[in-house]
Formats: structure tokens, C-alpha cells, sequence
């Protein structure tokens, strides 16, 4: 093309499978690493390398990939770094199926893991003297909301010069954090959610210090953990709006927090609450007065208050067991997310049936807040 040509605002969806070659020393040395280029969309396609330059400079990264969805971005990240006997701190609450894949499979292969209160310092203190090979936390915590240090958290780890510090971004998304500058060594999210935004993706995305790089991508490659071009393509066209989509609902879910606590028989978890025990480490992890688009919810009941206030709401707040779309939703995690924990994890954790988890879109404040007082009449 000639560079003064017109060329496309919105980059093009590339389907092809796999690439023509037009000799047999070309496709040696493409295979052998000597030359740029696409081979088969396993091992790469333009789609994935234009969201991964762009999510590697959000998050200040050496080397990003993106992945099938998330949990395969977790996986390669396990499959490339440990091996039987590992031992893998899990900071918890975790994603449900965060806890399950390290707990029930990974398991099966050697991996040894022990859970550490994410807020608790003297607890990680303790349990990083064993020598874990990767230490696994999220920037704001599934559902509880807790914000962990992760800088002390990171500072502590890296006394042992082989353990590694992954961080699920998911809930902040680099609009509100970026890990890998306040130590951690790898960082994975969910692009399904907030980045892509509009609920019609499922991908995954693994970005880190070139120390930690040297299996990564072959790993995604041989486990068959690879992204679609035009769910690649969708994300790269939401990312565009993320930090607007971000601030507006990290607003609304603030203001909704903010009249909640005005209700006697409930109790919110939302970071941005003085009261939250994480506050003063979110107003030191994430931006001025941004502290995310999850809000929880506890009605102090079971599963019963849990259907009414579901049912009261369903024409506003649907119920849908995932996040980060342009509409708000809710979620249930006793039955969903954390469906795979036990009744004393889940009472250690404070998440019992009436526990709602919110996450909010676009829609005018009011609007939400309307709903919230339908769902609580109804219980």
C-alpha cells in the first residue's frame, strides 16, 4: 500500500488459519524464528499481536500473549512455570475457579498450595519463608472486594530470588492498576469482562517480565490455548472505550455504595467506603477516587432473600454469572463463582446465600438505585 493512501480507522479481522509459503528455506527460518510472520493461527495472527502490543504498553510489560479466555491464561502460566513439588500461595478469596484449577488439578500433577488471607501481611510474611515457586492474588478481590498490598506483597516474595508473583488484574484492568509496576512478575486477566465490555468475547491475556517469558509461548501453542481473531478483534474495538466505561460505572457503583449504607439490615463491601477494611490501601493502589465497578452485597439471609431480591430486579439487573458488560448485572456466588468451596470456606470467607455480587454498566444512576430499592422492598 502506498503510505499515502487512505487506509482503514478500524483495523481489519484477519480469519486465515494458516499462512502461504513460498519456499522451503521462508518456512524454516519463519519456523525457526529468523524472520516476522504468521504460520498458523495457533502460534499467532495479526488480531492477537495488535491487541497484545497494545495491552503490553498499558501495562508497562516486556511480553504479553492473549489467550483463549482467562483461565487459559492462568493455565499457561502454570503449565510453563511449575513443576511437581511446587508449592503455589493462593491469596484468597480468589475466583472460584481459580482456587479449583490449582486445588483439584493442578493437584493431581505435584502442585502443592496453601491459602493466605490476600490482606494479611504477617500471614504472607510467614508463608513466603517456605519457598513458594509462584504466589497467585487478585488486585481486587472475588467477591469480597478486598485490595491487598501488592507492593509489600511483591517486596516480600522477591526475598526468595525464585519465587514469582502472578496477579489477576481482572476487576481493576490497567485503567485502575498495573501490577508489574509495583513488582509483581506476571499479570493475567480476564478480557472477556471489562476490556472487552459488551459480553461478546471470551479471551484471555498473560503479560509479564521476559524472566518469566521463555515457555510461555510455547506452551500456549502445544496446549492449544490460542485466541480467535474476531473475539481479538472485538476486545481491541472495546478497549477503546475502556476508561470511560470504567470511570462512569466505578461512579454509579460509588453512589449506590454510598446510599446502601443508609440501610440497617444490610452490609456493603465496596472499596471506595471509609469503612471498607481495604480503603486506605485502595486510595493507595488505584486512582483518586476510582475504586472499581464491583459492589457486594450481603442481605443477611439465604438463598431465599437471595431469589427474591433477584426476581424483584430482573427487568433492570439481570442475573448473569460474569461481570464487566455495559449493562449491570448480579451474580450469586454461593451457586456460581464459588460454588466449588465448602460451607467453612465459604464462612471464613464472609459469603454465605445471601450474598450478591454487582457489577455495573451504563445506565443512568437513578435508574439503578430505583431497582436496589425494588430488590430490597421484595426481601
Amino acid at each position: 500500500m502506498n503510505p499515502r493512501d487512505p487506509r482503514p480507522i478500524s483495523p481489519p479481522i484477519e480469519l486465515s488459519g494458516v499462512w502461504v509459503m513460498d519456499s522451503v528455506e521462508q518456512a524454516d527460518q519463519l519456523l525457526g524464528g529468523q524472520l516476522e510472520g504468521h504460520i498458523y493461527r495457533r502460534d499467532g495472527h495479526p488480531n492477537a499481536k495488535s491487541l497484545e502490543t497494545i495491552l503490553r504498553e498499558m501495562h508497562a510489560a516486556d511480553q504479553a500473549i492473549v489467550t483463549a479466555q482467562g483461565m487459559s491464561a492462568l493455565s499457561a502460566a502454570c503449565l510453563a512455570l511449575l513443576k511437581p513439588g511446587d508449592l503455589v500461595l493462593l491469596g484468597q478469596p480468589l475466583y472460584g475457579k481459580t482456587s479449583y484449577l490449582l486445588k483439584s488439578e493442578l493437584s493431581r500433577w505435584g502442585i502443592l498450595t496453601e491459602d493466605v488471607l490476600a490482606t494479611d501481611i504477617a500471614a504472607w510474611a510467614t508463608a513466603i519463608q517456605k519457598a513458594p515457586r509462584l504466589i497467585l492474588v487478585e488486585t481486587i478481590g472475588n467477591p469480597r472486594l478486598d485490595v491487598p498490598d501488592l507492593e509489600v506483597i511483591c517486596s516480600l516474595a522477591h526475598q526468595n530470588a525464585d519465587t514469582l508473583v502472578l496477579v489477576d488484574n481482572t476487576f481493576a484492568t490497567p485503567v485502575l492498576c498495573q501490577p508489574l509496576r509495583l513488582g509483581a512478575d506476571l499479570v493475567m486477566e480476564s478480557l472477556s469482562k471489562f476490556v472487552c465490555g459488551h459480553g461478546d468475547v471470551m479471551l484471555g491475556l498473560l503479560c509479564g517480565t521476559d524472566r518469566t517469558w521463555a515457555r510461555i509461548r510455547g506452551v500456549v501453542s502445544a496446549f492449544g490455548l490460542a485466541s480467535s481473531p474476531l473475539d481479538c478483534w472485538l476486545t481491541q474495538r472495546g478497549l477503546e472505550t475502556l476508561s470511560v466505561r470504567m470511570t462512569h460505572a466505578a461512579n454509579s457503583a460509588m453512589e449506590i455504595a454510598k446510599r446502601l449504607t443508609n440501610e440497617s439490615q444490610l452490609e456493603v463491601d465496596y472499596p471506595g467506603l471509609p469503612d471498607h477494611p481495604s480503603h486506605a490501601t485502595a486510595i493507595k493502589q488505584l486512582p483518586a477516587g476510582c475504586f472499581g465497578n464491583m459492589l457486594t452485597l450481603h442481605l443477611r439471609g439465604d438463598n431465599r432473600k437471595a431469589n427474591q431480591f433477584i426476581s424483584a430486579v430482573k427487568d433492570t439487573i439481570p442475573f448473569c454469572p460474569s461481570l464487566g458488560d455495559t449493562r449491570t448485572t448480579l451474580s450469586h456466588p454461593v451457586s456460581t463463582s464459588h460454588r466449588s468451596y465448602s460451607a467453612q470456606q465459604l464462612q471464613t470467607l464472609g459469603i454465605d446465600g445471601g450474598t450478591l455480587r454487582f457489577s455495573f454498566g451504563l445506565e443512568p444512576v437513578d435508574q439503578l438505585w430505583n431497582a436496589f430499592q425494588k430488590g430490597l422492598a421484595s426481601c
